[in-house]
């Protein structure tokens, strides 16, 4: 190997030790990218999210640092035993890893799959995280991972959990999106949405229960959420869009 290409292959390794204080795996907004080793940090389990990776350990063995998929996770620091299976893997089990907080995980890669159950010690169960379920004609359920290449574009905010909102706004040539509302003191760079591949933009939040007004900025235009039919008056004598949490 030549000096040249060590010192970049060094200099990789050492990135994601110098960002790790900055990039979070346990909150509640989307994160544009993430390092692979930080799901070990994972404290709490969460619905199933999209995101970008970084894989130090693909630098040995050809592949793109960067990896596309949704992080699947149960917190359980009792099973001595966990596993996850789904249509992606022929309903085959597949182990997952444990967290230092006793959080399982598996990262699902460039996948469209969107049914899975998970086995712990032995026992099936859907995801008790993910709202998102069908019956699996057998007593119980089978999680499903809304795959928005899928859906309509004529979309809206979807409850995540209780008081988690996933807000979602179909915009494939917009350049900037983001949310204001009651819940962010109206302003502008609280909280931008991150552009998925198919075009939709989103952000996860999590809110107090209450009643809140809320605008979209899309490349500096003021809309309300279109296929919200809940509406108010704004204090410019305008439309605002409405969302309730309850408790």
């Amino acid at each position: 190997m030549s000096k040249k290409l060590k010192i970049i292959k060094n200099a990789i390794l050492f990135l994601p030790f110098l960002f790790t204080g900055f990039i979070s795996t346990d909150n509640n907004t989307n994160n544009t990218i993430e390092y692979y080793h930080n799901f070990q940090l994972l404290k709490e389990a969460r619905p199933p999210r999209e995101m970008k990776v970084i894989n130090t350990g693909n630098i040995n063995k050809g592949k793109s640092l960067i990896e596309y998929g949704t992080l699947i996770s149960y917190k359980n620091r009792k099973a001595g035993n966990l596993k996850i299976a789904g249509d992606f893997s022929n309903w085959q089990p597949i182990d997952m890893l444990k967290s230092k907080f006793g959080v399982w995980y598996y990262f699902l890669k460039d996948s469209n799959i969107t049914r899975y159950k998970f086995m712990v010690d032995g026992i099936w169960i859907n995801d008790p995280v993910n709202i998102e379920k069908e019956d699996d004609n057998s007593g119980s359920y089978v999680s499903i991972i809304e795959q928005l290449d899928q859906i309509d574009n004529n979309i809206t905010y979807r409850h995540v959990e209780k008081q988690i909102v996933e807000f979602r706004i179909f915009k494939p040539k917009a350049k900037f999106v983001s949310i204001v509302g009651d819940f962010n003191n109206w302003n502008p760079e609280n909280d931008l949405l991150e552009k998925k591949k198919n075009g939709v933009w989103t952000l996860t939040k999590r809110l107090f229960p209450g009643i809140y007004k809320y605008k979209y900025i899309i490349d500096g235009t003021w809309i309300v959420d279109l296929f919200n039919p809940k509406t108010a008056h704004d204090n410019a004598e305008g439309i605002c869009s409405l969302i309730k949490i309850d408790k």
